[in-house]
């Protein structure tokens, strides 16, 4: 029997060993060197960590600053922080010879600026284990949002001590090699104030929202169903571009048609930067010692000006219709063994939106979606979307500013569909009689439960309700409160409940269809 005999090694051999095999990871990219001892503190010295004070849920604040931006920021004490950029330039204001301009801009304003190339983006948040998203929310506003620790939030420069900086400033070498990390300045203010709109960088995502928009179409038909519902009920309008990227706009949104949309749209009065769990003074210093300022006097702002959207009477633009896209999904798709046929129907009606000054209306809508949930015997839903959701019928709640769309999506075989459709728009009608007391107080409940759930349910989604609860006048700091929204929801009456439904059954009804529809029937048809 062999047996392994280990010589042992000198102290001095492994030490240079050690040295030598750690020295390959050194490849100076920006990181601190693994020859240092990481972190501020000295390992020989470890001070016992005093017990932090609580922290003192503050109050929401919100400022309008000298260029016409706002801050609004509620710090809750909490260890990780959110902070977003919410722009008045969603879908609702795309060109009209580029639909999804609003859904390309806010993936285009994250790829580059004249100050990171995209690798140093997206290094900066992997460093610090920091998340970014960037979405479109209400039609009207696109978003960047970050999330990460509290204590890696600010730049470098404002977090550093004056000793500190002293000793980096005496010692260029080590200045170099620290990594400077400015994740808010740069991965969100930077892009926003003199984003590249680098025409490599969005030929790259080209594929990608493509695949978005058919994984949308193919895995989430529901949702699907419901996003085209508006291009039908608000056909030709604003409030009627789609919230994606069509295939047949995908390759005419160029860097250029991005620039003048940019330059139309993202000026800093339009702009709201929101934060949970920062300081608000801390949160504003940040944005304005931003390595680009941004001024609506720039060149590029000043000579393209944006065109004029009435979002003071969205409900004019709705148009009611119908559309029907036949579809062999089981032929399309190849996840169906026994090739089973399914039609996808949504109808919906013209509501409330979420503005302020119809405050009373909207909780009065987002009752009656939660009496059509009480119909269709559905529970509480975490999310707004479908994506969770295969089978049967689901009411759904779409507010915008001064409109919404409320009705529900059917997903069904084409023999039960037609049936599935007609008995619940039967059902919704039931909804202009008056409405017995004890479903009315189990109705706002659910509605109570669904507001508080998608909006403050996580830190992520109040930092989104904060960056859209102020009014879209440039000038008005005030802020809609969740409890504002729940004490209307509370105070909804049986005559609130008939007002919503005389509005919806006044004007046409809108349906949508896709899947096996060519036995579908038309609206007339169903005496809709």
């Amino acid at each position: 029997m062999l047996r392994r005999v280990v010589t042992p090694t000198p102290v001095a051999a492994t030490t240079a060993c050690a040295v030598q095999a750690r020295s390959i990871y050194e490849y100076k990219f920006g990181q601190t060197p693994l020859s240092k001892p990481l972190g501020r503190l000295s390992h020989l010295s470890r001070a016992t960590p005093s017990k932090p004070a609580p922290v003192v849920a503050g109050k929401v604040e919100v400022t309008k600053l000298h260029n016409g931006a706002r801050v609004i920021t509620h710090n809750l004490g909490g260890p990780s922080v959110s902070i977003g950029a919410y722009i008045l330039a969603g879908p609702a204001y795309d060109p009209p010879s580029a639909p999804g301009t609003g859904a390309m801009m806010h993936l285009a304003l994250t790829t580059s600026n004249y100050n990171n190339a995209l690798f140093q983006l997206d290094r900066n948040i992997r460093s610090v284990g920091a998340a970014q998203s960037h979405f479109e929310k209400n039609k009207h506003y696109i978003g960047i949002r970050i999330d990460s620790r509290a204590d890696k939030w600010k730049s470098s420069a404002s977090t550093a001590s004056r000793t500190e900086q002293r000793h980096q400033l005496q010692n260029q070498k080590q200045a170099q090699e620290q990594f400077s990390l400015n994740l808010v300045q740069d991965n969100i203010f930077t892009c926003i104030a003199a984003p590249r709109f680098h025409e490599p960088d969005v030929e790259r995502f080209r594929d990608t929202i493509d695949n978005q928009v058919e994984e949308l179409r193919w895995q989430y038909p529901a949702e699907y169903a419901k996003q085209m519902l508006e291009t039908v009920a608000f056909y030709r309008e604003p409030l009627g571009n789609p919230r994606h990227v069509p295939a047949i706009s995908n390759g005419a949104i160029s860097s250029s048609v991005l620039l003048e949309q940019y330059s139309r749209y993202v000026v800093p009065s339009r702009v709201v930067i929101a934060g949970v769990n920062v300081d608000h003074a801390a949160l504003i210093a940040e944005y304005e010692n931003t390595p680009f300022p941004h001024s609506s006097s720039a060149p590029h702002h000043t000579r393209s000006q944006p065109s004029k959207v009435n979002w003071q009477d969205e409900a004019a633009q709705y148009t009611g219709g119908e559309r029907h896209d036949q579809e062999d999904r089981a032929k399309v798709m190849g996840t169906k063994p026994d090739m089973d046929l399914e039609s996808i129907v949504a109808v919906g009606w013209l509501a409330y939106g979420k503005d302020r000054k119809m405050l009373k209306d909207h909780a009065a809508s987002m009752v009656v979606k939660a009496l059509m949930d009480i119909q269709f015997k559905d529970s509480i839903r975490y999310t707004r979307d479908e994506t969770q959701e295969h089978a049967g019928v689901r009411a759904f709640y779409n507010p915008y500013q001064t409109a919404g769309l409320v009705g529900f999506t059917a997903t069904a075989d084409p023999q039960a569909a037609v049936r599935m459709v007609t008995d619940a728009v039967k059902l919704v009608q039931a909804n202009k009689a008056a409405v017995a007391d004890s479903t009315l107080s189990v109705a706002k409940k659910i509605a109570r439960t669904q507001f508080m759930v998608q909006n403050a349910d996580t830190q992520r989604d109040y930092c989104d309700y904060l960056g859209t609860c102020l009014a879209m006048e440039s000038d008005s700091t005030v802020a809609t409160s969740l409890e504002e929204v729940v004490d209307a929801i509370n105070s909804v009456s049986a005559a609130d409940v008939k007002k919503v439904c005389e509005t919806m059954f006044s004007n046409k009804t809108s349906l949508y269809g896709h899947g096996e529809v060519l036995g579908f029937p038309s609206l007339r048809q169903m005496g809709l």
